[in-house]
């Protein structure tokens, strides 16, 4: 069994072809440093859906199940991916959540796990 980050954003707009940019740019950088290749999944975004077209940006990624302290390094790696993603998409509502563990945000530091986890 894995443990894996969800994250979305809904929004009214669509991606402007600068913000999409952006973000696959950001994501490439934090591809390149992640630790963990051989363990964990790389950073997944899901192709939009045109039944849904509040969803800008959605995806998932499985987090290496080695130990805990790993699985959390591998964490705090993506979610400062996803605070990066965030200052590109600065208009959107946004979820990202640890299986059934909400992320929370912080305006000065980004996203983070709460102390309950």
């Amino acid at each position: 069994m894995g443990v894996s980050l969800y994250y979305s954003v809904e929004r009214s707009v669509p991606l402007t072809n600068e913000e999409d940019s952006a973000i696959e740019e950001t994501v490439s950088k934090f591809q390149q440093s992640f630790e963990f290749q051989d363990e964990g999944e790389d950073f997944c975004i899901y192709e939009l859906n045109s039944s849904e077209p509040q969803y800008i940006f959605r995806g998932a990624t499985k987090l290496p199940m080695g130990d805990v302290e790993d699985m959390l390094s591998a964490c705090l790696h993506w979610a400062a991916c996803l605070t990066a993603i965030r200052h590109i998409i600065k208009d959107g509502d946004w979820s990202v959540h640890l299986d059934d563990h909400d992320l929370l945000w912080c305006d000065e530091t980004g996203w983070y796990l709460s102390d309950e986890f």
